[in-house]
């Protein structure tokens, strides 16, 4: 791994540099007392929803605060927050930049209000049936011997990069994400870039879409993906050897001066916890069930009273349970 995170310090850096990001202050009276809250509003579905649910219990259950959610993608939305810019991460996947991450919460620019989710598998996935075949779709194993990364030389002509004849293609993270750079490293590591591009999708929805349309077309893929997200609850990957990232535990940070300005704020993320399970949950809920992030925070706010109410006070858990009638 060090030379994954020497590589990463460098995107770090550099991306720091050149995507700076313009925010207002959070945590701040308003004129009618209001106290305006800050969140990381980053591209993936499952911070989308934790958002909203937290939004709808600060909003309604305690009061007193109205909250806005600050677009970006990872690095810029960290540097938001340890600027001040940003008052809340509910996802912070800093084990995918260790470097950044301990220099701003060594200089106590950020705390750590501990997990909110216990691991989330990230790496390089191919769909099952490459391997195994599907015989009720008619599909035949292409590539029984994959495995491992190493082993996608012997099947480059499965993943053709159209652009680059000959050349093989791992659909990798959008732009902006810092698991482009762990990637990056992946495929040097592996000793794959002669005969292996990485091709960066858009943003998240894209990258779902490459996948999702090769998987219900048959056809190979392989490329990044992490959970929990709904697509890989629906589909059946399997995560190559040798591309696994580092445990990610996926934890709840806050501004360092917010949090000393807001401490029920604080203590309420303090408890903030969820499982990978929940998360798939909610966000094949959403994928299938209903229209956006909030109706996906509303349902579980509904469904899943055994676990929020284990984070809030009664009087709060009534006021949530009113707001949603």
């Amino acid at each position: 791994m060090q030379r994954r995170t020497s590589a990463l310090v460098g995107f770090l850096i550099a991306t720091m540099i050149l995507t700076p990001i313009a925010l207002f202050g959070g945590g701040q009276p308003e004129e009618d007392g209001i106290i305006q809250v800050t969140m990381a509003d980053a591209s993936w579905d499952s911070i989308l929803v934790h958002n909203r649910i937290v939004a709808f219990i600060l909003e309604n259950g305690f009061g007193g605060y109205r909250v806005d959610f600050i677009p970006g993608d990872t690095i810029p939305l960290f540097n938001g927050l340890a600027a001040g810019d940003i008052d809340i991460n509910m996802e912070s996947w800093h084990t995918n930049f260790p470097e950044a991450y301990e220099r701003e919460y060594t200089a106590g620019r950020i705390v750590n209000l501990g997990q909110n989710l216990p691991d989330g598998p990230q790496g390089w996935w191919v769909p099952r049936f490459m391997i195994e075949g599907d015989p009720a779709r008619g599909i035949e194993p292409v590539a029984p011997t994959l495995r491992s990364v190493a082993d996608l030389r012997t099947y480059v002509e499965l993943f053709p990069d159209r652009e680059n004849p000959g050349m093989g293609q791992v659909i990798f993270p959008p732009p902006g994400w810092a698991a482009v750079s762990v990637s990056e490293q992946i495929l040097e590591e592996s000793e794959l870039t002669d005969i292996f591009t990485g091709f960066l999708p858009g943003s998240g929805t894209a990258l779902a879409a490459s996948m999702r349309g090769a998987y219900d077309r048959g056809d190979p893929w392989v490329g990044y993906y992490w959970e929990p997200t709904a697509i890989m609850y629906e589909l059946d990957m399997v995560r190559l050897e040798g591309s696994e990232f580092p445990a990610a535990a996926v934890d709840v940070l806050m501004n360092a001066e917010s949090a000393e300005r807001m401490p029920e704020v604080r203590e309420f993320l303090s408890g903030y916890s969820t499982t990978v399970e929940m998360n798939n949950e909610f966000l094949n809920v959403l994928a299938n069930e209903v229209d956006n992030a909030e109706q996906a925070a509303e349902w579980f706010l509904r469904n899943r009273e055994d676990v929020w109410t284990e984070w809030v006070s009664d009087e709060v858990a009534r006021n949530v349970r009113a707001a949603l009638q």
